[in-house]
C-alpha cells in the first residue's frame, strides 16, 4: 500500500467522495483505502484533510514518482520458549494489556482482580445508581476494566508512542469502530469499551489465561532479599517469577500491604476540585469546532501560581457516583458512545502540591467523608457557578445528571482561601474564552480520584527500587492517567520482561 497525505473532501462530503478524491489525486481506479488521518480544515470553505493508505494497481509506479511505501511496523512480541509465570495484580488498561502481550510471547499469566466481571459490574453499579446501595468490592472504581470502563473511554494521550497503534489494532480487532484510527479526541464511549474489554477477556482465558476475579491480593511473598516470588489471597498463595503490579488508584487496602511489607512509594502532587455541567447545545454553540455534527469537547488551562484545568471532558455525558468506600462522595463523568446525554461535564481541578498534606490517602478521604456528613446521604454537593463566585446559594439553573441527587452547598467551603482566589481567577478566564461558562454552569463534587496520591517508585529496569522482581505500573503506582497511557505503561512493562528474559 502506499501513503497519501492531503486528500481533501467537503465538510458535507461521504466515504465515495474520499475514494474519488484519492483516485483523481492517482488518476487511477484503486482497490481500497484505510484512512490514517482526519483532521479539519476551517479556514476558509470547510473541509477534512486525510492520510490515507491506498491499495492500488501497478503500486511501484507511483513509489517511482514519489509516493510512500507504507511498512507497517511488526510489534507483535516473538514468541519465546519460557515457563515463566507472571502474576498481575489489577486489571485496568496496564493489567489488560500486559497480560496480553505477555502471554503472546509465551509467559504463563495469572490475573488477579479485586472487582467482579463486566456484565455482574454493570448491574451492581446500575444497582448503585439507581438505590444508592454501594458494593465496596464491585463499583465504578474495581473490576474488570478498572475505572476507564465506566468514563467517555477517551483514546487519547500526549505521549507520542508507537505502540499507539497496536492498542488501536487491538480494540478494533475485538468490536472498536475503525474511526478510533485517524480521529481527533477519538473515544469508544462506556458502553462500547465494556463490550471490548469482554471480548479481549474471553479470548484471554480461551488461550489459556487463568483469571482470578473477586480474588483480592491480600500480600506478597518476599524471599530473604525482598525480592517478590508470589502472592497471597484468602484462598491461597501462588508463586511467580514476575509480578506486575496494575492497582487502581482506588486500592486504598493494597497500599497499606505494600506499606507494611516494606514497598518503597512516596507521595506526590495530586488534584482536586468538582464537576462542571452544561447544556451540551451551549458549548457546541460557543466552541471553534461548532462544524463539527457531533457533541463539541473543550480544553481549558489556567497558569496561575496554581495550575487549574479541565480534566476528563464528557460531552453529552452524566456525571456519575465514583466512590468505592461506604460513607463517602466522589464523582466523576461518563459518556455513552451516541453522546446524546444533552448535557456536557468536567472535571475542574486545581493542583494539591505533596507539601500540602501529609498522607494524601488520609488527605482525599477525608474530603470524601466531609461532603458525604454534610450530604447525610450519596447525594453530591452541588452549587451554581455564578453563587460559586459570589459566595450564595440558590437553586440549580437546571437539575444535573447525577443520577442519585444533590443537595445545594457552598464550595466557598471547601477551598481554602489561596486556592479559591486562584479557582475563581481561574473561571473568570474560563468565562472569557467560553463566554456565558460562569451563569450558564452548575458544580457537582467532589471530585478527588483524578490520580493517585503516591507513586511506587521503579528502577530503570521498571522494577520496585527496593523490592525486586514487583514491577509497579499504571495509574495506581503513579505512572498513567487514562485508558491510552496506563496501556502504554503496561505494555512498557511487558518489554521490560521480555528483554530481561533476553538477556539471560
Amino acid at each position: 500500500m502506499i501513503l497519501l497525505n492531503d486528500i481533501k473532501v467537503p465538510i458535507d462530503g461521504d466515504q465515495e467522495d474520499l475514494k474519488r478524491a484519492i483516485e483523481k489525486k492517482l488518476k487511477a481506479s484503486i482497490r481500497s483505502y484505510m484512512i490514517r488521518k482526519k483532521s479539519l480544515d476551517a479556514r476558509k470553505d470547510p473541509l477534512y484533510v486525510y492520510s490515507v493508505l491506498v491499495d492500488v494497481k501497478d503500486e511501484e509506479k507511483y513509489i517511482r514518482k514519489g509516493y510512500q511505501k507504507y511498512i507497517p511496523e511488526q510489534l507483535e512480541p516473538d514468541r519465546i520458549d519460557t515457563d515463566e509465570t507472571c502474576i498481575i495484580i489489577g486489571y485496568g488498561p496496564s493489567g489488560l494489556f500486559s497480560a496480553y502481550r505477555l502471554h503472546s510471547a509465551g509467559y504463563k499469566v495469572i490475573v488477579f482482580e479485586k472487582g467482579k466481571r463486566i456484565e455482574e459490574r454493570v448491574r451492581d453499579v446500575e444497582t448503585f445508581f439507581q438505590t444508592g446501595i454501594l458494593d465496596p468490592e464491585s463499583n465504578v472504581q474495581f473490576g474488570e476494566g478498572g475505572a476507564g470502563t465506566f468514563s467517555d473511554a477517551k483514546l487519547t494521550t500526549r505521549i507520542k508512542d508507537r505502540y499507539i497503534d497496536y492498542i488501536l489494532d487491538l480494540f478494533i480487532r475485538f468490536g472498536a469502530s475503525e474511526r478510533i484510527r485517524y480521529e481527533n479526541h477519538a473515544h469508544i464511549g462506556t458502553d462500547e469499551i465494556r463490550k471490548i474489554i469482554g471480548s479481549i477477556t474471553d479470548h484471554l482465558i480461551a488461550e489459556g489465561v487463568s483469571f482470578h476475579f473477586g480474588e483480592p491480593v491480600t500480600g506478597l511473598i518476599l524471599n530473604e532479599m525482598h525480592e517478590a516470588i508470589g502472592v497471597t489471597t484468602k484462598q491461597g498463595s501462588y508463586d511467580a517469577d514476575h509480578i506486575l503490579l496494575g492497582i487502581g488508584h482506588s486500592a486504598q487496602e493494597t497500599y497499606e500491604m505494600l506499606k507494611k511489607q516494606g514497598v518503597f512509594m512516596e507521595k506526590k502532587d495530586i488534584a482536586i476540585g468538582f464537576r462542571v455541567e452544561h447544556p451540551q447545545s451551549f458549548i457546541d454553540a460557543r466552541q471553534t469546532d461548532a462544524l463539527v455534527k457531533e457533541a463539541n469537547e473543550y480544553f481549558l488551562r489556567y497558569k496561575g501560581e496554581k495550575g487549574v484545568y479541565s480534566f476528563c471532558m464528557c460531552p453529552g455525558g452524566i456525571v456519575i457516583p465514583a466512590m468505592s468506600d461506604r460513607n463517602s462522595i466522589v464523582t466523576n463523568g461518563m459518556s455513552y458512545a451516541a453522546r446524546d446525554s444533552g448535557y456536557a461535564n468536567s472535571a475542574i481541578l486545581i493542583q494539591v502540591f505533596k507539601e500540602e498534606f501529609e498522607d494524601g490517602l488520609a488527605y482525599l478521604r477525608s474530603l470524601e467523608k466531609e461532603a458525604y456528613d454534610y450530604s447525610r446521604s450519596y447525594q453530591a454537593l452541588a452549587q451554581n457557578i455564578g453563587d460559586f463566585m459570589n459566595g450564595e446559594l440558590h437553586p440549580l439553573v437546571f437539575e444535573s445528571t447525577y443520577p442519585l441527587g444533590t443537595v445545594l452547598y457552598d464550595f466557598n467551603r471547601f477551598f481554602n482561601e489561596k486556592d479559591l482566589t486562584i479557582l475563581k481567577e481561574a473561571f473568570r478566564d474560563f468565562d472569557r474564552k467560553i463566554p456565558g461558562f460562569i451563569d450558564k454552569g452548575i458544580i457537582v463534587g467532589p471530585e478527588t480520584r483524578s490520580s493517585s496520591p503516591i507513586r511506587i517508585n521503579r528502577d530503570q529496569t521498571c522494577q520496585s527500587v527496593n523490592t525486586k522482581r514487583l514491577y509497579p505500573m499504571g495509574e495506581g503506582a503513579g505512572y498513567g492517567g487514562g485508558i491510552m497511557s496506563c496501556a502504554l505503561d503496561g505494555i512498557r512493562i511487558a518489554n521490560a520482561i521480555l528483554w530481561k528474559h533476553e538477556q539471560i
